[in-house]
């Protein structure tokens, strides 16, 4: 071979390596910019969901959260409520709070604030502690007078028969006479009941509009839920 004819080769074989160097550099600069707009959009939509998020929203992103589940509730003016025997309230069109304050401990049918009643399920690997609720902001302790006693709605409060005004007491689903959680305890894959007897101190809540519940179980960050008041779900 001619000394023309490899230096040819050579030449022709460094063109080569010279172009195969700019593809690869071309490809780690087109990664490295898939990578950034990923991030950013990722971030964008993340940050989003916490900016216009509602109240369901910013419980999911929370991961315990999603180990407790509202199944149901009851706030309507109805008897009955959550298929509860004796649990009633009055047709009023409101939920009675600082309406009735001045003989808030006894029945609605008396003048008595009223019920709400919030079936919730533990999905978490062990037992909770339900150390308190809110509702609308104003906080609700488990009632320590109802423990271990049977429920009974149907004459004013006596021996924790119901929880009083401004606390609440769980319930285990079951049929027939009705013994309330000695502790407040509800152990992993629990549905329970919990019984609210609506503080006297808040505003009457109106039955179009919604309610905000958070309950508070000793983790970091309480649970949140929107409830449409007036309804069952």
């Amino acid at each position: 071979m001619s000394s023309h004819s490899f230096s040819g080769i050579k030449k022709k074989n460094s063109r080569l390596k010279n172009r195969r160097g700019i593809t690869d550099i071309i490809s780690t600069m087109m990664l490295m910019a898939v990578t950034v707009t990923g991030a950013s959009t990722l971030t964008y939509f993340m940050n989003d969901a916490f900016l216009s998020g509602n109240l369901g929203t910013t419980s999911t992103l929370e991961a315990s959260s999603l180990n407790i589940l509202l199944l149901a509730y009851d706030t309507r003016d109805s008897s009955g409520l959550l298929t509860l025997t004796d649990v009633d309230n009055k047709y009023d069109s409101l939920l009675c709070r600082s309406g009735c304050s001045s003989n808030s401990n006894d029945i609605p049918a008396n003048d008595g604030t009223e019920f709400i009643v919030i079936q919730i399920q533990n999905n978490n690997l062990n037992s909770i502690f339900l150390e308190h609720l809110s509702i609308n902001g104003q906080r609700y302790s488990w009632d320590i007078s109802t423990s271990g006693m049977v429920l009974d709605t149907t004459v004013p409060l006596i021996n924790g028969k119901y929880p009083a005004d401004g606390m609440f007491s769980i319930l285990p689903v079951t049929v027939g006479p009705i013994i309330q959680n000695e502790n407040t305890e509800i152990q992993s894959g629990q549905t329970v009941n919990l019984l609210v007897k609506l503080d006297s101190v808040g505003s009457d809540i109106q039955l179009n509009k919604g309610i905000r519940l958070l309950l508070n179980s000793g983790q970091i960050q309480p649970v949140e839920f929107l409830l449409e008041s007036g309804g069952a779900q």
